[in-house]
């Protein structure tokens, strides 16, 4: 079987037979630059290094069954928050930053309410850019060579048997906003002027979901990726994700399902409470990717024939645990994994610090 076919088999909550049938995802951006001794700086400035980086790494654990379809730079780029850039801002080393300060006010949530959303945030990713970009041409060419970047990877990883996790990425509205309004300003705004934010983010979900299909439209790998970080129990309160983030995460959801689009819905921190929401999402629509501070085994008692999960090895384990810890760890996923609807993979990125013997027990532990 190969890992397409493993991977379709996940969404489709079969069981499995043979523990190599699980599909494996170490979520890798950074960290293969330490593995092929490459820069950070070379790294998310050159796609070209990003996937040497990428391979050298498959060949000393083994080539995964999903991988990141976008290069560093790119995602830096896609998070849609001020970067802090290695060899600039940043020792040529050190791992790239996110400065979160508030980009937005009262006017600008009353811009994406009255003429748009997708106007709004391209002005905005204008402005922080290094140097800032002063034209509408500056910023169509960067998302086209955002397109031309992953259409490379994709061909790499193809030719090595690797599916992409997804054909195009966006963060939903709710997330993106608390993040360019900055978290503290954004849940005064939640509070003070409810109204005005609901119809911000009513404004844009339409937008977001038509931008992700148009991304879509020529790409072989019908699967979106949306990234809900703020949308956590660790962030907000159930109430608070029912009122603000759910119906336009909801809606996204449907709208990609009825066009014959997967969702892989990127779900950092606890999002134990939330899940129950996902129960009212046509049955195999998503893939539901948690990390540590998630009770795997809650998780999947759950959305256990209902959706698929991802996780969740934590992070520390990796960098700071033994090959054994990692293998008995792995051992309890798997046997979670044998009922179907389960990718064994990491919780959230591979760590910098990240022992490779480490990678590769998890990787081998499906392997065996």
């Amino acid at each position: 079987m190969n890992s397409f076919e493993k991977v379709q088999r996940c969404f489709d909550l079969l069981p499995v037979e043979h523990r190599q049938d699980i599909p494996v995802y170490p979520q890798m951006l950074i960290y293969p630059g330490r593995v092929a001794g490459i820069t950070q700086k070379e790294l998310t400035t050159s796609t070209d290094k990003w996937i040497e980086a990428m391979d050298t790494t498959f060949q000393k654990v083994g080539y995964p069954d999903l991988s990141m379809g976008n290069p560093a730079g790119d995602v830096m780029f896609l998070q849609g928050v001020e970067a802090l850039r290695p060899g600039f801002e940043l020792g040529e080393d050190d791992s790239y930053q996110f400065k979160e300060t508030c980009h937005l006010d009262e006017a600008g949530y009353q811009d994406i309410i009255q003429n748009g959303y997708l106007q709004w945030y391209n002005r905005y990713l204008c402005s922080i850019q290094h140097p800032p970009y002063t034209s509408g041409e500056q910023i169509g060419q960067r998302w086209m060579q955002v397109g031309m970047n992953a259409a490379k990877v994709g061909q790499y990883l193809a030719s090595h048997g690797v599916c992409p996790i997804h054909g195009a990425a966006s963060g939903t509205p709710f997330d993106t906003l608390s993040m360019v309004r900055s978290f503290q300003e954004f849940i005064y705004d939640l509070y003070d002027e409810p109204d005005m934010v609901k119809a911000a983010i009513a404004r844009a979900t339409p937008e977001v979901t038509g931008s992700i299909l148009g991304n879509l439209e020529h790409s072989p790998i019908k699967r979106a990726s949306l990234y809900a970080m703020r949308s956590d129990a660790d962030s907000i309160s159930p109430a608070v994700f029912e009122e603000f983030s759910w119906p336009s995460l909801k809606q996204i959801i449907l709208g990609l399902h009825e066009a014959g689009v997967q969702t892989v819905l990127h779900a950092d921190s606890n999002w134990l409470p939330m899940l129950p929401k996902l129960l009212e999402i046509p049955k195999g629509t998503i893939l539901v990717e948690l990390d540590d501070r998630t009770d795997i085994h809650a998780a999947y008692d759950i959305l256990k024939g209902w959706h698929a999960i991802k996780g969740n090895l934590p992070a520390t384990m990796m960098a700071f645990g033994t090959p054994d810890e990692v293998r008995e760890y792995c051992e309890d996923l798997i046997g979670l994994a044998m009922g179907g609807g389960f990718v064994l993979g990491s919780g959230c990125e591979i760590p910098l610090n990240c022992k490779l013997e480490n990678l590769k027990a998890m990787m081998d532990s499906v392997r065996a």
